[in-house]
Order: structure tokens, then C-alpha cells, then sequence
């Protein structure tokens, strides 16, 4: 039966402090289809804490006999500082497969103190890339710098420069090459050190909630191939799950732009012991199997 504590503050009494530190995991891997809830896989959590150092990776994929039914592997890399007890993210990478057609293949480079990211060695700015922006018409460039603020730096050409009947979007570019250098500018503020990518998020909650106990609501700047999206994670109280016949007194989090919701557990570290996710059409499931910490 699962029960629920609204009143974070019980926490206090209940969940000691600790920092992170290194751990493995494995999870099976549940995904919603016609035929039902089914066991379709493994996935593997693993966190090396070292040196003021974090390296954070997860692997999950299909068992060959569901492979005919649906093909999908995921590989995460996370790589960051440990300093003053807050984590500092720098790298991020994954590449993601399902069937024949590989939805995400990137890395992603932070570099808060500079005061931007980069994806795959190129700044990356409200998503776009100083290469994506060169692929852009005039029009697409146009609606870009007015959606960024950067209405000023757009220069009109010809007779219709002037014509205020006419939308900018359809006027003619005068300054597409100095337009994209402006549009590729890094656009962080300085020492936003809050930025975490998807994989790492698990580890700044695990971390900042046992420093916040009293906190509901942890906000990041999530970091992804799109660009930085602010997202929040909630604390919806304590529920008690059933894994491998034990239950465990756990915190529920969720997030519901990322259509995520996880259960994380003191006595594995902070870490999820199930995480349900929402993929496209597809809903995953990963339920904890064994804990090495």
C-alpha cells in the first residue's frame, strides 16, 4: 500500500545528511506497448566519485528476443567538479538508437564561469549552433534575432526596407553574415553553475536535497540539444514501494515537462530506485534490481 507525507519537514528527523559517492546499479527495463507492460531490457547506473570528481554513465537497451518488437539502446556520459559540496557539470554525452534511426548523438561541453555550452565543439545558443544558423532563410534568421531581443541588429535592404506594412520576416536581409555572428554569441549569464543535463540531474537532487530538507521545489537551467530550459522538480511527499518483495520508504519527484517521475530512496544513496519516463509515444519504467554502494 502506498502511503504519502506532504510535510517535507519530517525529513529533518528522518534522512541524515551525506555527500555523494560512488555507487552501481542495475534496473530492469519496463515499456508500455499493445501487448502490455513488458520486461524488455536492463539498464545500468553507475557513479565514480573521486578527486573532487564525478563520472556518471547509464546504459540501457532491449534484449535481443524484443528486439523484432522494438529496438531501442540509450549510452550517458556525465562528467563534473565536486566543490564547496555543489556539483559543477562540464561534459555531458549520448547516443540514443531505436531501430534503425538514431534519435540523439551529441556532446555537450559546460562552461559556466565563461558563461555559455557548447554542442559537439560549437556554441550553443537558444539551440541553435553558428552551423544550424547558416542553414536558416533570411525569414527563419529574422523571426530568430526578434524571438532572442536582438530586433536591432537586423538591417533591411530595397525599397520594402522602410515599409512598415510589410512583416519583417518577409523583407530582404541586408546583414545576414553579421546577424548570425550576433545570434551566436553566447547568451548565459556569468557563473550559472546551476546548469545540469539530463543525466546529472539525478545527482544535483540527491545532493541539494539533503542540504535543503525544507525545500518542495528545486529549480535547473537543463541543458540538452535544444538549449537550456528552465525546469522544476517537485517533491510530492513520501511513498512506500514494493522492489523484489522489500518496501522502501522513498521521496517522490516529478517533473512533468520532462514527463518524468522517479522515487529516490536513503538507503541507496539518494539515487532512484524506479524512474518512469515518457519517450515520444513510448512509456518506460526502470525498477531497481541490485545496488552496489
Amino acid at each position: 500500500m502506498k502511503r504519502y507525507f506532504i510535510t517535507i519537514l519530517i525529513m529533518c528527523f528522518v534522512f541524515p545528511v551525506h555527500a555523494i559517492s560512488s555507487y552501481k546499479a542495475s534496473y530492469d527495463l519496463y515499456a508500455k506497448t499493445d501487448l502490455g507492460n513488458i520486461n524488455l531490457g536492463t539498464a545500468e547506473y553507475e557513479l565514480i566519485v573521486s578527486n573532487n570528481t564525478y563520472f556518471f554513465t547509464s546504459n540501457a537497451k532491449t534484449n535481443k528476443m524484443w528486439s523484432a518488437l522494438y529496438d531501442y539502446s540509450i549510452d550517458e556520459m556525465s562528467i563534473g567538479l565536486i566543490k564547496d559540496k555543489a556539483l559543477i557539470g562540464d561534459y555531458y554525452k549520448i547516443s540514443e538508437n531505436e531501430g534503425n534511426l538514431t534519435n540523439n548523438n551529441y556532446e555537450i561541453q559546460m562552461y559556466p564561469n565563461e558563461g555559455y555550452v557548447s554542442l559537439n565543439n560549437e556554441v550553443l545558443v537558444n539551440g541553435f549552433t553558428k552551423s544550424n544558423l547558416k542553414e536558416l532563410s533570411d525569414s527563419e534568421l529574422i523571426i530568430n534575432a526578434i524571438g532572442s531581443g536582438n530586433r536591432d541588429e537586423i538591417k533591411f535592404t530595397g525599397s520594402q526596407a522602410l515599409d512598415y506594412d510589410i512583416p519583417s520576416y518577409e523583407k530582404d536581409l541586408a546583414n545576414r553574415e553579421e546577424l548570425i555572428e550576433v545570434l551566436s554569441k553566447p547568451s548565459l549569464e556569468v557563473n550559472s553553475v546551476d546548469i545540469v543535463d539530463a543525466l546529472s540531474v539525478y545527482l544535483h537532487i540527491s545532493n541539494d536535497i539533503q542540504k535543503n530538507l525544507n525545500k518542495k521545489v528545486f529549480i535547473y537551467q537543463v541543458v540538452d540539444k535544444k538549449g537550456i530550459t528552465q525546469r522544476e522538480f517537485t517533491l510530492k511527499g513520501f511513498e512506500t514501494i514494493s522492489i523484489n518483495n522489500k518496501d522502501l520508504e522513498t521521496i517522490k519527484i516529478i517533473c512533468p515537462e520532462f514527463g518524468l517521475i522517479f522515487n529516490i530512496s536513503k538507503d541507496h544513496n539518494f539515487m532512484p530506485v524506479m524512474i518512469k519516463k515518457i519517450n515520444g509515444k513510448t512509456h518506460y519504467q526502470l525498477i531497481l534490481r541490485d545496488f552496489l554502494g
